[in-house]
């Protein structure tokens, strides 16, 4: 109990203040903080995170269970779509399977599970946000867009986009200079860093949300966000206690498997002219509904 309020008080304080701001400021202010948020306060969070994690252990079969695990995704909302919503346009099931396969690890979940596992399992954390935005996003999101999209966007797939990614050189970095001794005033800024930056995402978050508007795409959302936030959690636990894993491991996994729909989706939707507002509105959904759900996977796979 003392973990879910340490941390649903800045993710509600935070994302409400998002919420409530955004209407009397001006449109350019989201996309700044977005932009510096993603190359300079994230990675910042990753290399201080980083800095603290034990790599040891199986920390590096994060990246296969996490592979697994955005497959195994895709194919259930895929086959959902596929058997209960039809039918529907391509613009429709391709939101539809976005919505339910990308996965919030970046800003909603680097802010929130730390906070809820032991500091010792943190590297299966920022493994798993890493592999996701990595082969999730710019991976398998694409593909997925561009297979259901109108057009496939022009020159096709730009491999050279993930070796950009900061987040990426930042946890390299941080890696490898883990040994090398900081000042102590370097040590307590990147520490410091953390809850800042934790408490800038959940402020776009809500800027995020208020600019979604919500007038359409309700009864087609309620599939993705059934997959994102409950059954993929699900059947990660049940499937890693099959394995054998157990203990924070497992529920670290479990928690980042139950994030909300990425807010990136939004972006590949446009990208591609697929439904928006299916996708806004399981943004909305899953981000309530992982309050009620954290809970419950708490206490499941403790």
């Amino acid at each position: 109990m003392e973990s879910l309020v340490h941390v649903y008080t800045p993710l509600i304080i935070w994302t409400g203040l998002g919420l409530l701001t955004q209407r009397w400021l001006p449109e350019l202010f989201p996309q700044i903080l977005g932009r510096t948020l993603y190359w300079v306060g994230v990675p910042v969070q990753i290399f201080a995170l980083v800095r603290h994690t034990n790599f040891q252990g199986l920390v590096w079969v994060v990246p296969l269970l996490t592979l697994a695990v955005l497959g195994i995704n895709l194919g259930v909302t895929w086959g959902g779509v596929r058997w209960w919503l039809q039918p529907l346009t391509a613009a429709q099931q391709g939101s539809v399977v976005l919505a339910g396969t990308l996965v919030n690890t970046g800003f909603i979940g680097l802010g929130v599970v730390p906070g809820l596992v032991d500091p010792q399992v943190w590297g299966w954390v920022v493994s798993y946000s890493l592999t996701n935005n990595l082969l999730g996003t710019y991976g398998i999101g694409v593909l997925v867009a561009g297979y259901f999209g109108a057009q496939q966007t022009p020159g096709g797939y730009n491999w050279k986009k993930v070796l950009l990614v900061p987040t990426l050189w930042a946890f390299a970095l941080s890696y490898f200079c883990r040994s090398i001794p900081f000042p102590g005033w370097l040590e307590w800024g990147l520490d410091q860093s953390v809850p800042v930056v934790i408490s800038a995402a959940f402020v776009l978050t809500g800027w995020r949300l208020y600019q979604l508007g919500f007038n359409r795409g309700w009864h087609l959302a309620g599939l993705p966000t059934l997959v994102r936030i409950v059954v993929m959690p699900l059947l990660v636990g049940v499937g890693l206690t099959l394995l054998g894993l157990r203990g924070e491991q497992r529920l670290a996994l479990v928690l980042m498997a139950g994030m909300p729909t990425a807010m990136a989706t939004l972006i590949l939707a446009e990208e591609h002219q697929l439904n928006r507002d299916i996708i806004a509105a399981t943004i909305a959904l899953s981000t309530l509904g992982i309050l009620f759900l954290i809970p419950l996977w708490l206490w499941c796979f403790p």
